[in-house]
């Protein structure tokens, strides 16, 4: 097989050796030559190495922590690609459990080829894979060909390796920053479209009964109620997570179309990236020979002139080969794969599309989302099309935030000169308050604060909004600016800094302002135009503007080199869009112009295209230099026109006093608004509205504050001293789906009693409630009754209080939790045996005890796989201390 007594090289660490003995054999099978070394390290080992290496014509490479870690692997593998060898990399560890580090030796290497996987451990699978491996050493040349490769190929080839090259995300406040893509936290959901149709229908049944009612006490509201548009907050059908390999498998069409939705800086762009990145490295989706990525916000008038119809190859000359032409033998080929469904187009940012697609690009973009394999993302309010299979992306979990925040600080130490009690500091913070830990799980937010906590000017506030932490790296921004014009700041105010940089400021909320308006993310060059001249900045101003940061030129290229004010500008993200638009309609509102403010207020405030930027303004009023016009503000609000039902009005409150109520406490309209919340909250409870208790359940989850307040807990203890079954069912049911991290202690001891309800209902709710809680109200008498709650009558009540250890975390891990949870684990329900696997796996490294570690083994000869399973995985979080007690399996 192979020229001059070449051979094929078996690469691994001893750990390995039974799997790689398997694969030795099936390759001697069919007589080929193999160098397998079964002996241990010895004197002529580095002599040995060097031979094989050098007679090989092929190294199989078996990678495992091991042997990434091992100094003689990489010396060998290093060698072999020093010497142009071959390399065919073999994966033996689960990819979901351990994969080769993006910043080591091993994924230098091998990141870029497909690897066979190895990592189901049967003995038919390692016998395929042995096959497949077979069939690739037989059926690729051991030699790179001399030869070009066919045209087509070539082509495809260079989309791939341009993915492959996009494998580092940057940091939005400073792109010189980057990390791994394979770092960042994609979470998907399914959303059930059956389930939110027929809930729709019962919330329309549920708007004509209140349109009665309302008509019934003669409320003069003229505003017709129209179509309820979806929102990230609305995606209210059941949820379940699924892994990116899986999501077409929901698909049923041979079309196969899958709609990705998330909310402002949740990840979409990012979601992208990623699986493009994996696709390019063979670790999905094989059955498509090309992906083409299309970033939406690019398809322009300008980059796509009206004079002409476009088809899908313009769409990958114009993105991937605008300085070259495809031959004709490659045209035909892509358009063979796109008629035999063997390319799938991932289209980003269909709401940067939408309100302004050209006129010249609707068919072909038609076209690609109705007959070829697509995903879209968009955020949800664009969305009018129908996709039958709608995932959300969910943004980051509890043990994502603390992996961002510990890789984020690994690469930044020494530019802090601190060493990495700056990310325990960092992370205490976020989880001893729950408003700012609320904002952290949207990746953007998270990067902003981590960013802001690297400076100087980051106020250590225990209120952090999102109007409050995109205020602070504004001034940050700002203050950069400064510095860069050898004007000193360290002393000034915050205010001070703005007043220096008002026309710069002025500038950029008049831009996004008329963006907003004109229904585009794109700022083209006669928008600037029309924004200098309102704002009298200067040419010589613009110039240092668009090195501030804040503003991206729709190619990426860098700010500041020639003729960039021709080029069409978007705001770096659209949050800070919306923020500045809303710093903009303050200041209008504070002119002798505020009839245009308050005529755009009440012209859009039900608009979701407006949302954030009325929650931000509503936050900016909490700053002395916007209080003047708060009253106006409110007014405008809270004023006609309203919608007819009021679910979109009360929603736009909600959000609104939410951001606000932290920093301005004593405005006119506090009490009343507050109020009214309360009146639609027990009505929502109390008349069992399914539909209306959706809508306001998922307003309530996004607020960072509002559940705080007196007022609004003492409506729930209000409402908890109902005595009526039927009744506390739903309010129970109401109070377990909201976060309330910090319950007034009445409230607590109130929910505490219901424990030892005589309902097993209430009883097992109330373990999920406490559960809600958190960390900070793992007290004594909470664990003690949630110890209680695990000997309960009932399967329910006891799974729901395993449920709630795992959710008070690691306080709540004394040994009386451990003890029984691990009698939990004799429970005669599998699913309460399961659940307690799964909660002593997440309690972390309290949990690494000789018993539970002996429990764990005793759960993995459970007569059910599930929990066999699960106590398997349970091993894997607890870390090195129970792999290194007992050997695993």
């Amino acid at each position: 097989m192979f020229a001059d007594g070449k051979h094929v090289m078996l690469s691994y660490n001893h750990k390995s050796k039974d799997i790689v003995t398997a694969v030795y054999n099936s390759l001697k099978t069919e007589n080929i030559p193999v160098w397998f070394d079964e002996k241990d390290i010895n004197d002529n080992m580095y002599n040995s190495m060097a031979e094989a290496v050098n007679g090989a014509s092929v190294v199989c490479c078996f990678m495992t922590p091991e042997y990434e870690n091992s100094p003689n692997c990489e010396l060998e593998l290093q060698h072999a690609q020093k010497l142009r060898k071959r390399i065919i990399p073999c994966m033996v560890s689960n990819r979901k459990i351990w994969k080769p580090s993006p910043s080591k030796w091993l994924d230098l290497i091998t990141g870029s080829i497909i690897a066979l996987d190895f990592s189901n451990t049967s003995e038919a699978n390692i016998l395929a894979k042995a096959r497949e491996l077979i069939d690739r050493i037989k059926n690729q040349p051991s030699t790179p060909a001399t030869e070009s490769p066919p045209q087509p190929v070539k082509l495809f080839e260079e989309i791939r390796q341009k993915y492959l090259r996009e494998n580092r995300i940057k940091r939005m406040v400073n792109e010189e920053k980057s990390f791994p893509i394979e770092q960042s936290y994609i979470n998907l959901a399914i959303v059930d479209a059956k389930d939110q149709q027929e809930k729709e229908k019962k919330l329309k049944e549920q708007d004509q009964k209140m349109k009665e009612r309302e008509k019934q006490k003669d409320f003069n509201l003229e505003r017709q109620h129209g179509e309820i548009i979806g929102t990230y907050e609305e995606i209210y059908g059941h949820k379940t997570s699924i892994d990116v390999e899986n999501i077409f498998q929901q698909c049923k069409d041979q079309i196969k179309k899958v709609l990705v939705l998330g909310r402002a800086g949740i990840g979409k762009s990012t979601f992208c990236q990623y699986v493009t990145y994996r696709w390019a490295r063979g670790e999905l989706w094989s059955e498509y020979e090309l992906l083409i990525l299309i970033r939406l916000r690019k398809l322009t008038s300008r980059r796509y002139p009206p004079d002409k119809r476009y088809s899908p190859i313009n769409l990958l000359e114009n993105e991937y080969f605008s300085c070259e032409d495809l031959s004709a033998e490659q045209i035909q080929h892509f358009k063979e794969l796109c008629k035999n469904h063997q390319v799938l187009w991932i289209l980003d940012g269909y709401d940067e599309l939408a309100q302004n697609i050209p006129e010249q690009l609707e068919d072909v973009f038609k076209h690609v989302r109705e007959a070829q394999h697509n995903i879209l993302t968009s955020r949800p309010y664009a969305i009018k099309s129908s996709y039958d299979v709608k995932l959300e992306i969910t943004g980051f979990t509890n043990d994502n935030i603390v992996k961002y925040v510990e890789q984020f600080f690994d690469q930044i130490t020494k530019e802090i000169n601190n060493d990495s009690s700056e990310t325990q500091k960092l992370l205490r913070l976020l989880k001893s308050n729950s408003s700012i830990w609320g904002v952290a799980h949207i990746p953007v937010n998270l990067e902003l604060i981590c960013s802001l906590w690297c400076n100087n000017y980051w106020t250590k506030t225990t209120v952090l909004t999102i109007t409050v932490l995109y205020d602070n790296i504004i001034e940050c921004q700002c203050r950069r600016y400064l510095t860069r014009q050898n004007i000193k700041h360290e002393h000034l105010r915050k205010q001070t800094v703005y007043d220096k940089c008002n026309t710069e400021l002025q500038f950029l909320e008049y831009l996004a302002f008329k963006g907003m308006e004109c229904d585009t993310i794109m700022l083209t060059p006669a928008i600037f135009i029309e924004a200098q001249n309102d704002t009298g900045c200067s040419d010589d101003d613009l110039a240092q503007i668009l090195k501030m940061g804040i503003l991206k030129s729709y190619d990426d290229k860098a700010i500041g080199t020639q003729n960039q004010t021709e080029k069409q500008h978007y705001f770096v993200h659209l949050s800070f869009q919306e923020h500045f638009a809303a710093r903009h309609l303050l200041r209008i509102l504070m002119s002798t112009d505020k009839v245009k403010a308050i005529n755009f207020i009440n012209n859009n405030k039900y608009n979701q295209r407006f949302h954030f930027v009325f929650v931000f303004a509503a936050g900016l009023l909490a700053q002395s230099h916007y209080k003047s016009c708060i009253e106006l503000f409110w007014s405008a609000v809270q004023g006609e026109p309203i919608d007819l039902v009021g679910v979109k009005h009360i929603q736009l409150t909600i959000a609104c006093i939410d951001e606000l109520i932290h920093g301005a406490l004593d405005f006119p309209q506090r009490t009343q608004l507050i109020t009214s919340i309360t009146h639609w909250l027990k009505y929502c409870v109390l008349q069992n509205a399914e539909a209306l208790k959706t809508y306001i359940t998922l307003s309530f989850r996004q607020t960072n504050v509002l559940l705080k307040t007196e007022i609004i807990q003492n409506t729930f203890l209000q409402l908890l001293q109902s005595n009526e079954p039927i009744e506390k069912r739903n309010i129970y049911d109401f109070i377990k789906q909201l976060p309330i991290p910090e319950p007034t202690a009445k409230l607590k001891n109130k929910i505490l009693d219901a424990i030892v309800d005589t309902d097993p209902y209430i009883r097992a709710i109330v373990c999920q409630v406490l559960g809600n809680f958190g960390e900070g109200a793992a007290t004594n008498e909470v664990v003690a009754a949630l110890i209680n709650a695990m000997c309960d009558e009932n399967n329910d009540v006891q799974r729901n209080a395993c449920k709630a250890f795992e959710k008070l975390g690691e306080k709540a891990a004394t040994n009386e939790v451990i003890a029984a949870l691990i009698n939990a684990m004799c429970d005669k329900n599998n699913d309460v045996r399961k659940k307690a696997c799964e909660v002593l796996g997440n309690l972390g490294k309290k949990a690494a005890t000789n018993e539970v570690i002996a429990a764990l083994i005793n759960a993995k000869r459970d007569e059910k796989s599930r929990v066999r399973q699960t106590a398997c995985q349970a091993f894997g979080n607890i870390g090195q201390k129970a792999a290194t007690t007992e050997e695993l399996p």
